[in-house]
This record gives C-alpha cells, sequence and structure tokens, in this order.
C-alpha cells in the first residue's frame, strides 16, 4: 500500500524500492511459514490464499498504476493486457503446480514496469514488452520457483541476491548509470533462459500417459 502511495504521489523510485522490498518479503514468507508450520498450528488458515491476494495487489496492480502514472505505454488501454493476463495467470488452479513450479508466466509485472520506466523505449518497444509476457501466460510453460523447488536454486538465489542489491543501488541514484541498467538484466534473462530450459528438460522425462 506504501508503495501505491508513493506512486500516486510521483515518488516512483521509492514506490520501486518498496517493491523490492515486498519481493523480499514474497520470496522467504514461505520458507518461513513452513520453518514454524503454520499449515499444522493453524489448520483452517489458507496461507497461500492470503499469499496470491498479496500478490496481485504487488505484482500486478502497483506496477499497472505505475504504467499509468508514468505514462510508459503509448495509451492507457494498453495497461489492459497485463492486468488480463495476471487475472488469468491468478485464476488458474495449477498456477503453481504439483512439482513446484510456476505455470506460464508469473505476473512479474513489477520488474517489467521498473525496466519501462528507466529505459523509457519507443512505444512499439514499450508495447512489446508487454504483449510478450502477456501471451505467455496464456503458454503452460513451467517457470524457476526457487522458494519451493530446488532445481537450480542456489544459482537463482545467489544471481537474484545480486540483482536486488544492484536494483536497490539504481533506485537510489538520481541520475542512475544506463550501463548499470542494461547490464542488471542479466538476471531476468537468466530466469527466462533458466526456465525454458527446464521446462524442456522435464517435458522430455516425463513418461506420457498410454491411454493418450
Amino acid at each position: 500500500m506504501f508503495a501505491l502511495f508513493a506512486a500516486a504521489e510521483g515518488h516512483t523510485e521509492r514506490a520501486f524500492l518498496l517493491l523490492i522490498a515486498t519481493m523480499i518479503i514474497d520470496s522467504t514468507d514461505g520458507i518461513m511459514a513452513r520453518f514454524v508450520r503454520v499449515r499444522e498450528v493453524l489448520p483452517h488458515f489458507d496461507g497461500a490464499m492470503l499469499d496470491n491476494v498479496i500478490d496481485v495487489l504487488t505484482f500486478v496492480w502497483v506496477p499497472a498504476f505505475i504504467m499509468w502514472k508514468e505514462d510508459l505505454l503509448p495509451h492507457p488501454l494498453w495497461i489492459a493486457v497485463p492486468i488480463l493476463a495476471a487475472l488469468y495467470a491468478y485464476g488458474q488452479s495449477e498456477m503453481k503446480t504439483a512439482d513446484a513450479f510456476f505455470l506460464g508466466f508469473p505476473s512479474y509485472w513489477n520488474i517489467i514496469a521498473l525496466y519501462l520506466f528507466w529505459l523509457q523505449p519507443v512505444s512499439w518497444v514499450a508495447v512489446t514488452l508487454v504483449v510478450i509476457p502477456a501471451l505467455l501466460t496464456f503458454v503452460p510453460t513451467r517457470y524457476l520457483y526457487a522458494s519451493k523447488n530446488r532445481i537450480l536454486w542456489k544459482t537463482t538465489w545467489s544471481l537474484g541476491g545480486v540483482w536486488l542489491l544492484l536494483v536497490t543501488y539504481l533506485l537510489w541514484q538520481d541520475r542512475p548509470a544506463l550501463t548499470l541498467i542494461w547490464l542488471s538484466l542479466y538476471y531476468p534473462v537468466y530466469y527466462m533462459l533458466a526456465s525454458f530450459y527446464i521446462d524442456f528438460i522435464v517435458r522430455r522425462t516425463v513418461i506420457p500417459d498410454p491411454d493418450i
């Protein structure tokens, strides 16, 4: 909510810093909940449902508001693209698969909004940067879920930690270096490529159902 307030007041860098804080919480709250066995202590409390409610605000509505507030897309109607994609993503019963992956693009619209804000690309590039992830939402591809799945988890956590530090440093700068901004893209690129690779490997190793 404070990220939304900051964005509404025009303090966009502060809003993104607060969204970074929520990413850190989101990456660790499940681990802590499993450690203290919340499901056993509060069997009638659905932490996963609460997590989704908070994630929609953090990863969808606040970034969408920033896209509108900062005129990051050529027309406000383009904001419907990430919103509709995210509604589909969170409406899936298997948004998080049984083997601990995200299914379809996991609605990281805060990251897309961040790079749109930093890079200020021309209109067609900005539209492309929201349309492609939106389309990938509807493609049932597995994406890394480092806080639950141990596949590449050390690499993902290590690269992600460095990325968070770099992004935080850049958001504190009045005029962040464009070279460092481009360099920081290493992690989103790694995440996407690693996810596609793991999905390819999983599909190759799954034994097909003989009845299909």
